[in-house]
C-alpha cells in the first residue's frame, strides 16, 4: 500500500509521540507468521539493538510501508545500509537507510489471540526461515497454488 510523504510523516510522528503504532497487515510477504488483516504493533527502538531476524517497519523510496525481516547490515563508503526480506519473497529488498526505518514489530493481534515476537514459536520460526531459505520457495509455491485454486473456483471452466 502506497502512502504520500505527509502520511508517512504522520506515522513517524505518532511513533515518536506514543512510542508505538498499530497497523493492519496487507499482503502475503510475511505469511504464515503475519496474515492479511491482522493488526501489527510496532514500537520505537534503538538501531543498535537490531538483531538478525527482527521484523522492522520501513518506508520505501516509492512510499510503500513494508514490514520485513532484518538479514544484515552493510557498510559502504561510511554509509550503513540495512538488508531485509519478506519470508515468502524470493529476493532481498533493496537496501534501506536508517532514516527509512519507522519501528520494530513486537506483537501481532490474531483473530483470537496475541502473538508476541518474544514467544519461542516466533523466535524459532525466524531462525528457521533464515537458516533454511528453501522454505521461502515452498511458501511461495503454496501461496501461488492457493491463489490459483481460488481463481479456478471463481471462474470454473466450461465442460
Amino acid at each position: 500500500m502506497k502512502f504520500n510523504n505527509e502520511t508517512i510523516l504522520l506515522l513517524i510522528n505518532t511513533m515518536k509521540k506514543y512510542g508505538w503504532i498499530d497497523l493492519p497487515a496487507h499482503g502475503t510477504s510475511m505469511f504464515p507468521l503475519i496474515k492479511k488483516g491482522e493488526i501489527c504493533r510496532f514500537v520505537s527502538f534503538e538501531i543498535d539493538s537490531l538483531k538478525r531476524g527482527d521484523i522492522i517497519l520501513y518506508h520505501s523510496s516509492s512510499g510503500q510501508l513494508v514490514a520485513h525481516r532484518f538479514y544484515k547490515e552493510l557498510k559502504t563508503n561510511d554509509k550503513v545500509h540495512y538488508i531485509l526480506k519478506g519470508d515468502t519473497n524470493l529476493h532481498l529488498d533493496d537496501p534501506i537507510f536508517h532514516e527509512q526505518i519507522i519501528g520494530k514489530l513486537v506483537m501481532i493481534q490474531k483473530k483470537t489471540s496475541k502473538l508476541y515476537l518474544t514467544d519461542f514459536s516466533v523466535t524459532y520460526w525466524g531462525w528457521v526461515i533464515i537458516k533454511f531459505p528453501i522454505l521461502t520457495k515452498v511458501l511461495r509455491r503454496f501461496l501461488t497454488n492457493k491463489v490459483l485454486k481460488k481463481l479456478s473456483m471463481e471462474f470454473p471452466h466450461d465442460a
